[in-house]
């Protein structure tokens, strides 16, 4: 699951730099490139979290039946750990698509505002 994550994040870093200097044709289509990029890097990072948490949670439960609850808060700071290892560069992936999303070329007009 990581791996998967780490190329919708590379994917939409790509997908920053395409509809930052793309077009104006061409950028809608871009556009829907990054979110969908976004959007997928971050399932997978919910992916990998939840898939670290069961794994680490079919162990806080021996064959017997015997709980060990002593295990179970190293199983949530490992999973606080990996969202905030992975979900830093999540958080800046996304935070520059929102800009790239924002920008328009130099030159390029705003649009207009209908007059009603």
């Amino acid at each position: 699951m990581t791996s998967l994550f780490a190329i919708f994040l590379l994917l939409s870093l790509a997908a920053c730099a395409a509809v930052a200097f793309a077009n104006e044709k061409l950028r809608p289509k871009l556009k829907w490139v990054l979110v969908a990029a976004l959007a997928c890097a971050w399932i997978f990072l919910g992916a990998a979290i939840v898939e670290l948490l069961t794994r680490t949670s079919n162990t806080l439960i021996t064959p017997g039946g015997a709980r060990q609850p002593h295990l179970l808060d190293p199983a949530l700071r490992q999973g606080l750990m990996l969202f905030v290892s992975l979900g830093g560069p999540a958080i800046l992936a996304t935070a520059l698509g929102i800009f790239a999303l924002r920008t328009r070329r130099p030159g390029a007009r705003p649009p207009r505002a209908s007059k009603q």
